[in-house]
């Protein structure tokens, strides 16, 4: 049997509109879109928010065959839309017969927390201006602006500046098949293809830098020549030399309010 007839028997239609699955539901499956839209959504009828629109090749309701935890939102399609559904046992069947599956879908996982992530850190945002506006209202009040740090690489071979003015910065080349660019998109740096495309990331906490190598990486993350073991935050400071792969920078700290645009 061939494996487009395989999936076949597993495929579903769903009209525009039409619920997939609800809220709170239990479920012991997931989806991959074939054709069409699906949007993702949270709360009620009396408030709800779109988490996000789903289209050909991403999954979604993959939660509730890791965690076999009821569904976290609302799926429901926005147009003629063709899923097919995978349950917990084809699943773990398809893991097993090619790991790349299992990659790509680790990828997409974090993509998902890193959006979500982004999501709270607005969030946070925006409750921290409220409350110095609140604060600034009251008279003999003075709020100090906190003074953020950055910081850039600098490529020791083509003296290229790349801008780390995030919390977090991924590092490695793009992926077509993802679609996934990272923040630090080495595509043109690396043509020794040595920098894997999720190589590293380079996060900011507390006015610190770290890195932290991804899984699978085949050439090496340094700092300053000691290897970065993987998974592990190494910290990153003032003038450290910095090496993914074949490819050699130096780190510099700056003032936030004093970075030039990417790319100037």
């Amino acid at each position: 049997m061939s494996g487009g007839n395989f999936f076949a028997q597993y495929t579903v239609e769903y009209e525009a509109g039409e619920t997939i699955y609800k809220e709170r539901e239990d479920g012991n499956c997931m989806f991959v879109i074939k054709s069409g839209t699906v949007e993702l959504v949270k709360g009620d009828a009396t408030h709800s928010e779109i988490l996000g629109e789903m289209s050909k090749g991403d999954f979604f309701g993959e939660l509730s065959i890791l965690e076999h935890s009821p569904r976290m939102e609302t799926a429901r399609a926005t147009e003629p839309t063709s899923v097919v559904i995978i349950h917990r046992g084809t699943f773990v069947k398809m893991l097993k017969a090619n790991m790349e599956i299992a990659i790509r879908m680790l990828q997409k996982l974090s993509t998902k927390l890193r959006q979500s992530e982004e999501k709270v850190d607005d969030l946070f945002k925006r409750v921290s201006r409220m409350e110095n506006e609140a604060l600034m209202t009251q008279p003999n009040i003075k709020v100090p602006k906190e003074k953020r740090i950055a910081g850039k690489l600098v490529s020791l071979s083509s003296n290229r500046v790349f801008i780390l003015n995030s919390d977090r910065n991924l590092v490695g080349r793009y992926d077509p098949v993802t679609g996934i660019k990272p923040e630090v998109d080495l595509t043109y740096e690396d043509d020794n293809r040595s920098v894997s495309r999720r190589h590293a990331v380079i996060f900011r906490r507390n006015n610190q830098f770290f890195v932290q190598e991804e899984i699978g990486v085949l050439n090496g993350t340094y700092v300053n020549g000691t290897k970065a073991t993987n998974g592990g935050e190494h910290p990153v400071n003032d003038q450290d030399m910095v090496n993914f792969g074949m490819l050699a920078f130096k780190f510099y700290l700056v003032d936030e309010d004093s970075l030039p645009a990417q790319g100037s």
